[in-house]
């Protein structure tokens, strides 16, 4: 494979892989752009992994139950390109909206329970129906082998998971640590839309989850969750929710379940922000 590689359209990329006898396993980084180490860290472990690593840029509106939120969302595109053609063995694929979710659209729809009845299922009604629709095509289109996808959106993470198996692609979905700045918080595509300021006054999140973390095997959930809130807000956010779950069912966690994980959801002036930390 010489040079970096843009493709517009499932079609175009699959025959390129196909021309390619030295590729038979493709992973994939799903993303909606405005890239940052986080991504480039999924990307890079996605290299040592496979022969050739997709990265998809669609900024997805079916996830979007808000209208300007999907309006603000950064799109930089060329910035990300930028970024992506330091890496041999990567190619970009930047879908449009018919080819993503064509007239004979192959997803067969999940069953998601309580993923979409609490925390950001809640807040934010039809988004991971959304997030559903929008892996699986991508996975079913592109026929990568391994998927990528970062564990700050760990609701997010459990829902593809379910999508795979209820579908039963044949993909694997790998789990890549949270990548943070020098304060704690979790690098993210929306941090793009936040003033010097706010970065100060964001650093209440992790602050907060971490002592949820120290504090959770040395006291109740209920005692913990309560301190954990007041210290939140003694910060400028507005808190939307902060909630102790288990990770993978995200039932209420209880004293000694080993996939706890403690959840936040939070304005900061008009921007949202999510976080965890597994307990």
């Amino acid at each position: 494979m010489t040079g970096f590689q843009t493709f517009y359209d499932f079609g175009s990329l699959q025959r390129f892989i196909s021309s390619k006898p030295s590729i038979s396993n493709v992973g994939i980084v799903p993303t909606m752009g405005a890239l940052h180490v986080g991504h480039l860290s999924l990307i890079k472990r996605a290299l040592n992994e496979n022969d050739l690593v997709v990265v998809t840029i669609f900024v997805n509106p079916k996830q979007f139950n808000n209208r300007k939120d999907l309006e603000n969302y950064p799109r930089v595109p060329e910035n990300d390109l930028s970024l992506l053609r330091q890496y041999q063995g990567v190619v970009a694929c930047i879908p449009e909206e018919s080819d993503v979710y064509p007239k004979l659209d192959p997803y067969p729809g999940i069953t998601l329970g309580m993923l979409d009845r609490v925390l950001e299922g809640q807040y934010r009604p039809g988004h991971f129906k959304g997030v559903a629709h929008v892996v699986h095509n991508l996975l079913y289109f592109i026929k990568a082998k391994r998927a990528y996808f970062g564990l700050k959106d760990i609701q997010q993470l459990s829902v593809i998971k379910r999508m795979v198996d209820e579908t039963r692609l044949p993909v694997s979905i790998i789990p890549c640590e949270t990548v943070r700045d020098d304060s704690g918080l979790a690098l993210s595509s929306r941090n793009l839309l936040l003033t010097e300021s706010d970065y100060t006054a964001a650093s209440i999140i992790f602050k907060t989850l971490d002592f949820v973390r120290k504090k959770i095997k040395k006291e109740q959930p209920e005692v913990v969750k309560k301190k954990a809130t007041e210290l939140f807000n003694s910060g400028s956010l507005k808190l939307e929710y902060l909630e102790l779950v288990n990770k993978n069912t995200f039932e209420p966690y209880t004293t000694g379940d080993v996939n706890g994980v403690c959840c936040i959801a939070a304005y900061c002036n008009n921007v949202r922000l999510i976080d965890n930390v597994l307990l």
